[in-house]
């Protein structure tokens, strides 16, 4: 008789050992998933970062032409003065 108690003893233990493992293997992966899933959204974060900067500075530069533009004033209306067309072809 104690011989089967034991062995049912040991049976639960490697049971219960077999769960635990499995049940740390699991927790393992989810860790990883969600350190995954930060490193991810840190990346995106940097690089709407990146856009963001890279949209003001082109804001910046059009709007730095269109005053260079308003502040050279008309002459003749049936011809660009050569000053307009070398910041035309800037925008190139």
């Amino acid at each position: 008789m104690t011989r089967v108690y034991a062995a049912a003893v040991i049976a639960a233990l490697a049971f219960g050992g077999g769960y635990w493992t499995r049940g740390s293997i699991e927790a393992r992966k989810a860790l990883d998933a969600a350190e995954a899933a930060q490193d991810a959204r840190e990346r995106a974060a940097r690089a709407e970062a990146q856009r963001l900067a890279v949209q003001a500075e082109r804001d910046r530069l059009a709007r730095k032409l269109e005053d260079a533009a308003h502040a050279d004033p008309v002459r003749n209306p049936d011809a660009l003065p050569a000053s307009r067309v070398r910041r035309l072809q800037q925008i190139r």
